[in-house]
């Protein structure tokens, strides 16, 4: 696979953003109660034109959004390794037949319990904060891939078919 000019520009426009959005929000999108609405974005690789290099930007952008995090250095390795997993499962089940809404619905929840397990792990485990932590990092991300990253869906896909 050759990789494009397009491919790399993309992928880092999206890091650039995911970047910032996280860094302006740093106060909600780290901790046991985190409110990680760059997260939203982890929903662009459902856009058909859209795949791969989504995948490549949030893992970046996930890498760079954490160099700010208190949980460092162990969030610059979870952090990304979660944007990928959870970017990488919404990709492969956009390339499924399922109705646009059940894709929608299918990758939100996996992609949430993705990140709950993968971030949820490194704070309870590295940093001893409570296992419930796991539960309310699903529901935060649930909202906000299911919820926001649905009106991001909804809104960019008129512009990639």
């Amino acid at each position: 696979m050759r990789i494009s000019p397009v491919f790399i520009v993309r992928s880092l426009i999206i890091a650039a953003v995911y970047t910032a959005v996280t860094l302006m929000l740093g106060y909600i999108s780290y901790g046991e109660l985190q409110f990680r609405v760059s997260d939203a974005m982890i929903i662009l690789p459902l856009i058909a034109n859209m795949g791969l290099d989504a995948v490549v930007g949030l893992t970046i952008g996930g890498l760079l959004g954490n160099l700010a995090s208190p949980f460092i250095p162990w969030d610059w390795v979870f952090g990304p390794l979660a944007n990928l997993v959870a970017s990488t499962i919404i990709y492969l089940v956009g390339r499924t037949r399922l109705n646009t809404y059940v894709k929608l619905a299918v990758s939100s929840v996996l992609a949430s319990l993705a990140i709950a397990v993968i971030v949820g792990y490194e704070l309870t485990a590295i940093y001893g904060l409570p296992e419930l932590t796991m539960l309310y990092i699903f529901i935060s991300e649930l909202v906000i891939i299911g919820v926001i990253g649905g009106l991001v869906y909804r809104s960019l896909k008129v512009f990639f078919k």
